[in-house]
């Protein structure tokens, strides 16, 4: 085999290398993985995994690839290097599109968003990740973590609830918050001086409209609430609650099917939400089995057990469901281990495939139970078909 090298202070040859003929005489001969064992000795010319090579295969990149003296270079020309220059080694297809995204997500390089890559990012200034742990309740309380980004060995985090954070602002003592605010600023210090301050990042809560029915006495009437705070507007005829009637106290409901649409606002966020209601006497929903629907709940659907855990994503992966708002949690006590997923809507095999990776690190008989605020189907006959093979009751407001 020929293949080009150049080693410091040569000039670019062709190596000759006899070909690597060792194999398994009871398989038939493969000339790829002749090829390639031939390619991956001494002298190496080829790497089959960049991650596992990550290091070397960088710092050839950043050696090769990068104009002398700079440290950006546009990606486009260190693509064209790659294939021109005889001293890099080669990769596997995709290999050098492996390498960036490795490099980038190290923090080792940046994407500078114009086309260009640095080999050395410029320093990071602090920010926040801030995650919703629990809630909202009825009362629209949700327990916050702010996990503190590029702050040094000991950051400080100001926070402020509806208004603009400053440095005398209150400072955050065990990285959570319980709040009701709608919104809450917050501002990362670095006391060692490592990174500069990043710019304030706030976090915004929702609005939660929910119902109370009345049904006792001679008149069913309907009460109307919204968390943390805010207006809501109503209607009864199936028109845009936007501009529907200012709701002041509980309104009164007829005696057969109706269907109730609110919209709530408060300094800028805005929550929508239908609430249908059968006709007195009626116990079963209706569901058009025709139109798309989704299963919700505030407080999270619960799977009880292994066995139905893993029934419900197998019934989930049959009609194509994705779910909302998901809680995984394998063993108990201290010995478990706890997955979440926001408001990221994710298939029953993702989950699937979560779990089975969790429970790699358990007992066949470890306890499993998933909860889940939202589950999207493509059609009502699919959602019914699904909450009766799960024994999922089913009442008003728990189907949109």
């Amino acid at each position: 085999m020929l293949f080009p090298i150049q080693r410091a202070g040569r000039p670019p040859q062709l190596a000759a290398k006899p070909l690597d003929m060792t194999r398994d005489s009871t398989k038939p001969f493969n000339g790829e993985e002749q090829i390639e064992k031939t390619l991956t000795a001494n002298p190496l010319k080829l790497y089959l995994d960049v991650e596992q090579e990550f290091d070397a295969i960088r710092d050839k990149a950043q050696d090769l690839l990068w104009p002398e003296n700079q440290d950006d270079a546009r990606w486009s020309d260190v693509v064209d290097r790659y294939a021109e220059q005889p001293g890099m080694p080669w990769l596997p297809p995709k290999g050098l599109d492996s390498l960036l995204s490795l490099a980038c997500n190290r923090g080792l390089w940046e994407d500078l968003k114009n086309g260009y890559i640095t080999k050395k990012p410029k320093k990071k200034r602090t920010s926040a990740q801030v995650t919703v742990e629990s809630g909202p309740d009825d009362e629209g309380r949700v327990r916050l973590r702010v996990e503190p980004q590029h702050a040094g060995p000991a950051p400080r985090i100001h926070y402020l609830e509806d208004g603009p954070v400053a440095d005398s602002s209150p400072v955050l003592q065990d990285q959570t918050l319980s709040t009701k605010a709608l919104r809450v600023s917050f501002k990362v210090a670095d006391p060692s001086g490592q990174y500069e301050i990043g710019d304030p990042v706030t976090w915004t809560n929702k609005l939660i409209l929910r119902n109370r029915l009345a049904d006792e006495g001679e008149q069913r009437s309907l009460e109307l609430f919204v968390a943390p705070r805010g207006a809501i507007r109503y209607t009864l005829d199936g028109r845009e609650p936007r501009d529907g009637a200012e709701y002041q106290e509980s309104i009164p409901l007829g005696d057969g099917d109706i269907l109730v649409r609110a919209f709530a606002e408060a300094d800028g966020l805005e929550a929508k939400a239908e609430f249908r209601f059968t006709a007195v006497g009626e116990k079963d929903i209706h569901i058009d089995p025709v139109k798309p629907g989704r299963i919700v709940s505030r407080t999270g659907r619960k799977l009880d057990s292994r066995a139905k855990t893993f029934e419900g994503l197998k019934q989930a992966a049959e009609r194509s469901v994705t779910f909302e708002g998901i809680s995984l949690t394998v063993g108990q006590g201290s010995q478990m281990i706890a997955v979440s997923v926001g408001e990221v809507p994710v298939e029953g095999p993702f989950i699937e495939a979560l779990l089975t990776k969790v429970l790699e690190k358990f007992t066949p008989d470890t306890p499993v139970t998933m909860t889940f605020r939202k589950a999207h189907f493509l059609s009502g006959h699919d959602l019914k078909d699904f909450a009766a093979k799960l024994g999922i009751e089913l009442k008003a407001g728990d189907v949109e």
